[in-house]
């Protein structure tokens, strides 16, 4: 008889051939046994794989598939690597690190009154502000909670705030609601103001910009952002508040600049008029529930003129006085011939990471710049320029060397004309300092300014100044304007925002 094996036919003996026959058939059958078997456990396995690994007509090579990412809900790079945190409610995972700061003050949301809803993050560069729809995570914020954000702009209003915020560390102890500091020196826990509203221009701002002199009260931090129409006056009227309450704890009582008896409270805005009659800000009692504040607007009135005005005449008297900037005569005067130092590094690195310096000028001086990444991740981009410039010495030289020559020509204006120096109140900490125009990317433009603290030093008392940092414009007439209304020929709203 002929067998078949392997493809090949063998002619074998009757007795060999049924034997191995035999043999064939058990053969053939344990193989389909061990298959069956196997079968199972082979489509979990391919269920499990990747369609990389499923090629049908290939060998299998098993290898390690790329951590998947969720784009639609973090499209932008992220600043730092991902790192292992515990998150609020106690459990470990990979959390990706963003900007993050303690929250300073936050005024729930009233959906009776459809106030607040708003407050303010303590950052590097001062208080940002944070709306309660830019809250991921459902959370009410906290004063000393631990939120982390990332920086946007407001649409509306202009100006920078916190997006996508969301809890990562509790307050230390439990809000006290229905107790704030008699002496804080923010104004928006002493008394609930609606100075800022998501959709409309809130009636606080726009009653007070109605009856102040005429004014340019426009803001935008950058020329990306829209102008918000009164975010200079916002500042103005938080701030000069700030500087009456530190007034106010070195005067005697019958001196004190906020006054309040048990119904009614009041202070003197420092604006006036058309007529040049002050501006108070009248607040009475809160008697709501959801706020906890102690005061709450009332109105920004003219002592004797109008229902509110009469009110506050047989209320208070006499009425407060505004705030007060000069101490001594080194607040008020420049002298152009003392000893000048300037920490010439620290102003450029410093300045680029906190967006200090015109975009034009970083990509003259800095390497290049790309607005298109710029937009993706502020603050990770600028970080990017300042480690590049730090680590290129010929770079770095040559931008170190346009601030000083333009320093310098700064304080040659200033020698010429005393006129040039405009003074500034710096409410983080309480001091006033100077204000000198660099001209960074044509002499005959001013771009910046410097910011510069006197001192005195050594057993005579010399005076001395010191160059500490950089700001724009914007931020410089924003603080300038807490003094008084600059009055200069390279500082004032038309030239840093247009007509």
């Amino acid at each position: 008889m002929t067998v078949s094996v392997s493809g090949h036919f063998v002619r074998v003996g009757m007795h060999e051939g049924k034997h191995m026959l035999g043999r064939l058939v058990e053969w053939v059958s344990s193989v389909s046994s061990v298959k069956a078997a196997e079968a199972p456990a082979k489509a979990a396995e391919a269920n499990t794989k990747s369609q990389d690994q499923k090629a049908p007509t290939e060998k299998v090579t098993v290898r390690a598939a790329p951590p998947q990412t969720n784009a639609s809900t973090n499209p932008e790079p992220k600043l730092r690597p991902v790192e292992t945190t515990e998150n609020s409610a106690g459990s470990s995972k990979a959390a990706e690190t963003r900007l993050s700061a303690e929250v300073k003050f936050f005024q729930p949301f009233d959906r009776a009154t459809k106030s607040g809803g708003f407050g303010f993050l303590l950052t590097e560069d001062g208080d940002l502000f944070l709306h309660h729809t830019g809250i991921k995570d459902g959370t009410v914020p906290e004063k000393g909670a631990v939120y982390e954000y990332d920086l946007g702009i407001d649409q509306k209003k202009g100006g920078p705030i916190a997006i996508n915020a969301a809890l990562v560390q509790a307050a230390k102890t439990p809000p006290q609601s229905a107790v704030v500091d008699p002496d804080t020196k923010d104004l928006f826990e002493w008394a609930f103001i609606p100075l800022f509203s998501r959709d409309t221009t809130s009636k606080a701002i726009s009653d007070l910009a109605a009856l102040a002199l005429k004014e340019d009260w426009r803001y935008r931090e950058s020329s990306n952002e829209e102008f918000d129409e009164f975010g200079i006056l916002r500042s103005y009227i938080r701030f000069t508040f700030t500087r009456l309450r530190h007034e106010t704890d070195k005067l005697p009582p019958n001196e004190a600049k906020i006054v309040s008896n048990e119904q009614f409270a009041v202070f003197n805005t420092g604006l006036v008029d058309r007529f040049y009659e002050p501006i108070y800000a009248f607040f009475e009692r809160n008697d709501r529930p959801s706020q906890p504040q102690p005061w709450k607007w009332r109105s920004f009135c003219v002592s004797g003129q109008g229902p509110e005005g009469k009110l506050l005449h047989q209320t208070f008297k006499p009425l407060p006085k505004a705030a007060s900037y000069f101490t001594n005569i080194d607040d008020l005067y420049f002298d152009a011939d003392a000893s000048f130092v300037e920490d010439v590094n620290h102003i450029v690195l410093d300045g680029i990471k906190r967006d200090r310096y015109p975009h034009a000028f970083l990509d003259d001086y800095a390497g290049g710049f790309s607005e298109e990444e710029y937009r993706k991740s502020p603050a990770g981009y600028l970080e990017a320029i300042a480690d590049r410039l730090d680590k290129d010495d010929a770079m770095f030289r040559r931008f170190r060397n346009r601030l000083s020559d333009a320093i310098l020509l700064a304080r040659k204006r200033v020698s010429w004309n005393y006129r040039s120096v405009v003074p500034q109140y710096y409410p983080r900490h309480n001091r006033m300092s100077f204000l000198l125009p660099l001209a960074l990317l044509d002499d005959t433009k001013i771009d910046a300014a410097l910011v510069v603290q006197s001192e005195r030093v050594g057993n005579e008392s010399k005076l001395s100044y010191q160059g500490y940092t950089i700001f724009p414009l914007t931020y410089a007439y924003r603080n300038a304007r807490l003094v008084a209304k600059p009055i200069s020929d390279w500082l004032d709203p038309e030239r840093i925002l247009g007509s």
